[in-house]
């Protein structure tokens, strides 16, 4: 179960990732044909503002993947062992304990 959801973890987080370094890779493209002077200084800021939204768009649409999966997940556990059960329970409990330290 755990697995399963380390595993979402890291395709989310890499996604993010991967999402990130394009923004970052694409700003420094308009930064450098904005010096050249092949863009102008708005031209450059609405591009960038392009980028920002589309970045927001492909985090959403990952989070939206993710939730998903987390529903059928939860779906699924009416197949969960006693046992299963048992360590999600710890599981929450943890995970309420850290929200409670912050």
């Amino acid at each position: 179960m755990s697995n399963l959801s380390d595993d979402l973890r890291k395709v989310f987080l890499f996604g993010v990732g991967a999402i990130a370094k394009t923004n970052e890779k694409s700003k420094a493209v308009i930064d450098e044909l904005i010096e050249k002077g092949a863009l102008t200084l708005e031209q450059g800021k609405a591009l960038n503002e392009e980028l920002k939204h589309n970045l927001q768009e492909k985090l959403a649409e990952k989070e939206k993947e993710i939730n998903s999966e987390l529903i059928m997940q939860i779906k699924d556990m009416k197949d969960l062992s006693d046992e299963d059960i048992k360590i999600l329970k710890e599981k929450i409990k943890e995970v309420e304990k850290e929200r409670k330290e912050k």
